[in-house]
């Protein structure tokens, strides 16, 4: 089927594009994207058989919905095409723009029953007269786009500041945006386009269109993985997760000095449970891999996974596990990372006996900041429980997939890699406000795998507003920060005289400080966060 002097563009490739027919556009407006659309295929090979050469060709039209113009099931020749272009005609709407809701309608309907392969390449133009409102929604558009391996362009006739910030998740360059005047040409804007997506050929690329290079990211990460390493994966499904936990290492930058420097992102690895686990004093849930100052590069890290990781076939003792690992991996090392994330890597519901546990130390990693992102593989599984266990928002949190197969695992890997960018950027909160009033009432049992000498109790850390504003007190020694929650001052300020190495932080809601200020005639030099 290949050529010996291969045609634009290069590799077979999928090709979407969504005009915008929302309630501002106008018949002009909607010439100058058809215009654009003809241009584009003028240019291009078109697919005119079943061999896989040149592109194939959907159009669709959305506002706050989307619906169909071409298909790729019509296999239409160029001619036949361009017939079918020259003859969309303008339709007035008056409904509102959703970009993010046509984006994610493209990836999940229209990408659906795609050629699949290494080399075949899926791009998604979209057409765009102003803003969308929901910034949420492009963030996840945007982490499935990733995922899915497809990459979008927008072409904009005015700004869209979410849509940019969106993409800037992207590290590889090719999701764009470009932008276009309404009332000059549009070749000079469309060259990059077509030379460094439509026609871009990775074994030779042009150095004009050379990807950006990675940045230092603007804040590092301590991610800690929990493999579970039960007896609910065969075999083979357990050496695919293991060369999944190396394929996703090089999402993070790894600290070469992870004890004495604060540059660099840092990784653990635990698995649970060990075989005949239960909880009783002095039974440790997990088997730590490695922790945060082990190992000073990826490659170090993918040997261990790849000769030392092996399959403990325990009980599922996910909430301990949890537990263990805050106490254990991030309390326990030198120079915490400003972003704290538990990727939990699970195979199907916890233990009857767990259940609670898992309940209690979910809650407290939220509230001590943790970003819980959950991977739930197989078809057995708890929805409940994994829904209480991700943070929120469930769409950028929680990921499950019917099989343990490679290629299924390969979209997690494609999905974290924004994901870990998503954090650095600090876009979503950690805790959430909604979590705000579950903080203030959990359980401040001192937790059961703490190391002597370094208790503490839920940490909330985060911008809060209004009527249950954050008040502090803080207590310095040395060692550990820990904060307390108090939900009950009418004898003054928790005590912490007799909490050692450790720096303690008594907190209460304010409308509680104010209630016994109002009673005690005084603050105790508490001041509001």
């Amino acid at each position: 089927c290949w050529q010996e002097k291969p045609e634009c563009p290069v590799y077979p490739m999928e090709l979407v594009f969504a005009l915008d027919i929302s309630q501002d556009v106008t018949s002009q407006l909607f010439e100058r994207m058809r215009e654009i659309v003809i241009s584009v295929v003028n240019t291009t090979k078109i697919r005119d058989s079943n061999c896989p050469v040149g592109a194939r060709v959907t159009v669709v039209a959305y506002n706050s919905n989307t619906r169909y113009l071409i298909r790729f099931s019509e296999f239409y020749n160029k001619n036949q095409l361009l017939d079918k272009l020259n003859n969309l005609a303008y339709e007035r709407s008056s409904s509102e723009r959703d970009i993010a809701r046509a984006m994610r309608f493209v990836a999940r309907n229209v990408f659906k029953r795609t050629r699949q392969g290494p080399n075949v390449r899926k791009v998604a133009v979209f057409f765009s007269n102003g803003p969308s409102a929901d910034e949420f929604s492009i963030n996840t558009a945007v982490l499935e786009y990733s995922a899915f391996d497809i990459v979008p362009v927008v072409i904009a006739f005015n700004d869209v500041p979410l849509l940019s910030r969106a993409f800037a998740m992207d590290e590889s360059g090719f999701f764009q945006v470009i932008n276009i005047n309404q009332e000059n040409g549009y070749e000079s804007s469309l060259k990059t386009f077509r030379d460094c997506t439509l026609c871009y050929d990775k074994c030779k690329p042009d150095e004009f269109c050379e990807r950006r290079t990675s940045r230092s990211p603007l804040a590092y990460v301590d991610a800690a993985f929990i493999l579970d390493s039960s007896q609910k994966m065969s075999r083979a499904e357990f050496e695919n997760v293991k060369d999944f936990l190396s394929r996703v290492l090089d999402n993070f930058d790894i600290s070469a000095q992870p004890e004495v420097s604060s540059t660099g992102d840092r990784v653990a690895v635990v698995s649970h449970a060990s075989s005949g686990f239960k909880p009783r004093p002095g039974r440790s849930p997990v088997k730590k891999e490695f922790d945060f100052l082990t190992y000073t590069s990826r490659e170090l890290m993918k040997g261990h996974i790849r000769q030392y990781v092996q399959q403990l076939k325990g009980a599922t003792a996910l909430g301990h596990a949890i537990q263990w690992t805050i106490d254990n991996v991030f309390l326990t090392a030198p120079r915490s990372r400003q972003h704290k994330a538990i990727i939990v890597i699970s195979a199907g519901e916890t233990s009857q006996w767990d259940k609670e546990i898992l309940k209690k130390a979910s809650l407290r990693a939220k509230c001590q900041g943790y970003a819980l992102f959950v991977i739930s593989l197989g078809h057995v599984y708890n929805n409940k429980e994994l829904e209480e266990l991700a943070s929120i928002p469930l769409e950028h949190h929680l990921v499950q997939l019917g099989r343990v197969h490679k290629p299924e695992l390969e979209y997690v890997v494609r999905f974290m890699k924004p994901f870990v960018h998503l954090l650095r950027r600090e876009i979503n909160k950690y805790p959430p406000i909604e979590l705000r009033r579950s903080c203030t009432r959990a359980d401040l049992q001192q937790p059961e795998y703490a190391l002597r000498g370094q208790g503490h109790i839920p940490i909330l850390d985060g911008d809060w507003s209004g009527g249950d504003a954050i008040a502090e007190a803080e207590y310095t020694v040395s060692g550990h920060a820990t904060l307390m929650f108090q939900d009950n001052i009418s004898d003054g300020p928790l005590n912490t005289n007799d909490f050692a190495s450790s720096t303690h932080q008594s907190l209460v809601t304010a409308d509680i400080m104010e209630n016994a200020a109002k009673t005690h005639r005084r603050k105790d030099n508490m001041s509001y966060v």
